[in-house]
């Protein structure tokens, strides 16, 4: 009888060993469903990206919002200036970026999803500027950039002959106001970002010429297998939120206008 009890023991401390295993790798389980994506982006980057009330709000905020959405995650954003972007890109602290063009550079550190709209390069000047009113105008002046984006290469390549300096600033608001007053004769950016601060923030520039250098405008992921996955994940969503009108429908709401249609 002895020899029976004991056995009947062991019986039950094995099931309770087993009903905790299993306990813990439902955990397990349930903890490695909070999936987490990392995005790097700046606090005023009006419309793409900006803080209001402490809410990031934007372009590219409603876009990656919605993507991650669909596949199934939960977004955290990581807030810097332009160069802190790149370098936490660079470093894996962020897995993906916002408003990122491709480029040939680019695309040897990272790879790409679909892109999910076309980005094009604008020169603006003083809105009290009469002395420059085309692109040829451009011809022996300092243009200022901000530092870390890819609109000083694309105005370069667009005009590889010319004898433009570029002045690279840290930040946007320094620009204007300097751009503004013409203690410096113009600013290359992108078209959206610039059109919106002109419109929406009164920003006192106007923008001469016609637009160029257009660039598809991608998430970039870490050249490795997690990446890979990522990128076939979010491609899915994009083709997804592209049938179904919501990516169209969020261009309309920030830019008045579909950004994602490169005929305009």
């Amino acid at each position: 009888m002895k020899k029976i009890g004991f056995m009947i023991l062991m019986l039950l401390l094995l099931l309770l060993a087993a009903c905790g295993q299993s306990a813990s790798g439902d955990q397990a389980e349930g903890a490695s469903e909070d999936k987490v994506i990392r995005i790097g982006a700046m606090p005023d980057g009006y419309p793409q990206y900006f803080k209001e009330d402490g809410e990031l709000k934007g372009f590219s905020v409603d876009i990656f919002e919605a993507i991650f959405k669909e596949i199934g995650y939960e977004v955290e954003w990581v807030l810097t200036d332009w160069t802190g972007v790149l370098a936490n890109m660079q470093t894996g602290n962020v897995d993906t970026v916002a408003n990122f063009a491709v480029t040939p550079e680019r695309e040897e550190e990272y790879n790409f999803t679909t892109p999910y709209y076309h980005s094009k390069v604008v020169i603006a000047v003083g809105e009290n500027n009469d002395s420059m009113k085309s692109l040829e105008d451009l011809e022996g002046k300092q243009v200022a950039n901000v530092m870390g984006t890819n609109y000083e290469n694309v105005l370069l390549e667009e005009f590889p002959n010319s004898n433009i300096e570029v002045v690279n600033y840290e930040t946007q608001d320094v620009i204007y106001s300097d751009v503004a007053s013409e203690k410096i004769d113009a600013f290359v950016s992108g078209r959206e970002i610039l059109l919106a601060q002109i419109q929406d923030k009164g920003i006192p520039l106007k923008i001469i010429g016609e637009q160029f250098g257009e660039k598809p405008v991608a998430l970039p992921f870490a050249k490795n297998e997690e990446g890979d996955q990522l990128i076939q994940e979010v491609n899915q969503a994009i083709d997804k939120l592209t049938e179904d009108g919501t990516i169209k429908e969020i261009s309309e709401k920030w830019y008045g206008m579909d950004v994602t249609d490169r005929d305009l």
